[in-house]
Order: C-alpha cells, then sequence, then structure tokens
C-alpha cells in the first residue's frame, strides 16, 4: 500500500489530468490538494479579503475541473491554472468595482494621513512594499504577485496573460520603479517623522 503512495505522489499533473478524464474523479483531489495554496494566495492578493479569496479559489477549481478537456499539453498545468485563477480574480474585481467609490473619491483627510502613516512607519519594509504592491494600478499589482510572489517566468506569466514577453517585462520594470519611488519616499518621511519625535 506505501509503495502505491510513493508513486501516487510521483505522478505528474499531466497524468493526473489524464485519470480525471478517463472517468476517475477522485484523481481531481490530488490536483486541488497540489494548487490550494497558491490559487488561494493569488486570489487574496488580489482581493484581499479571506473569504472572498475562499469563494474565488473554488470557483476557480469548479472552473478547472468543467474545462479540463480544453487544457492543452503543451503548457504546463500549473501555468493554466494560474491563468484560470488570473482571469477569475480579474474579472471578480471588474464586476465589484462598478459598486465601488472610485480611488480619487474615498481620499483620506491630512488628519486620518498622519495618523495611519505614525502606525504605519513602525511596520518592516516587508510590509510596506506588501501595502505598495496592493496600490499599484491592476495591471502591474498582477505581474508583480505572479513573477514574485508565484514565482512564475516571464513565458508564463505571457502565456498566463496573453500578453507579449516585452510587454511583461516593461510592465514588470514600470512597477519595479514605483515601489522603489514609493519606498523612498516612505523611509524619507520615515526619517523626519523619527528626527521630530526625537526632538519633541
Amino acid at each position: 500500500m506505501r509503495d502505491k503512495e510513493v508513486v501516487d505522489l510521483q505522478q505528474s499533473d499531466n497524468d493526473i489530468v489524464k485519470e480525471v478524464l478517463q472517468g476517475k474523479a477522485d484523481a481531481f483531489c490530488e490536483l486541488v490538494t497540489r494548487y490550494k495554496r497558491a490559487i488561494f494566495s493569488l486570489c487574496f492578493r488580489m482581493v484581499q479579503n479571506h473569504q472572498e479569496a475562499e469563494d474565488l479559489s473554488q470557483e476557480v477549481f469548479i472552473k478547472v475541473y468543467q474545462n479540463l478537456g480544453k487544457y492543452d499539453e503543451a503548457f504546463k498545468f500549473s501555468t493554466w491554472i494560474l491563468k484560470i485563477a488570473t482571469n477569475t480574480s480579474i474579472d471578480y474585481l471588474r464586476k465589484k468595482r462598478v459598486d465601488t467609490i472610485p480611488l480619487e473619491d474615498g481620499i483620506e483627510s491630512k488628519q486620518e494621513m498622519a495618523s495611519a502613516e505614525s502606525i504605519y512607519f513602525h511596520q518592516d519594509n516587508k510590509m510596506a512594499i506588501e501595502r505598495m504592491i496592493q496600490e499599484l494600478p491592476e495591471e502591474y499589482r498582477l505581474l508583480i504577485i505572479l513573477y514574485h510572489q508565484q514565482g512564475l517566468s516571464y513565458k508564463e506569466i505571457s502565456d498566463s496573460v496573453n500578453i507579449p514577453m516585452s510587454k511583461v517585462k516593461n510592465r514588470l520594470h514600470r512597477a519595479r520603479n514605483i515601489l522603489k519611488d514609493k519606498l523612498q519616499v516612505i523611509k524619507e518621511e520615515e526619517t523626519q517623522w523619527t528626527a521630530k519625535q526625537v526632538q519633541i
């Protein structure tokens, strides 16, 4: 029995897909096990809500199961499933945006911003970068998530979002520059804030 389990663990994604398509529906559970964390992570980083990310993850796996026959083995299964997760998240955000106040209409008061900054400055850079990623335009935020947090290559990202690899590289470069500039501003403001506190 143990030998059978070892063999199962060594199965490729493509082998499991074939089993599911041959009528072994239970085999799909292995694909869910392998990718549920990555799918939830991507969805959560896109929508920033735990329950919404869980619901989206379930929707993704339903779509994967329903469209398994369309999977092209010429591409990595991980790229294909992340593409579905990406499109599902983007569609959700676009629908949600209809009922959401635009960012420019919800600008905080200076007092609220100052209060938020006094807390924010005492977080480490990792948290600062995470917040700034969420503030990036959608097309930049997605690429940062796929490349730096999901570990996809330029080619895999290009396949996932259906844009040329040159555009992937260009947008990633712009996104990194935006993050770099914002982080520099935050560091400067933190230095000024700290110096002011020392003087008080």
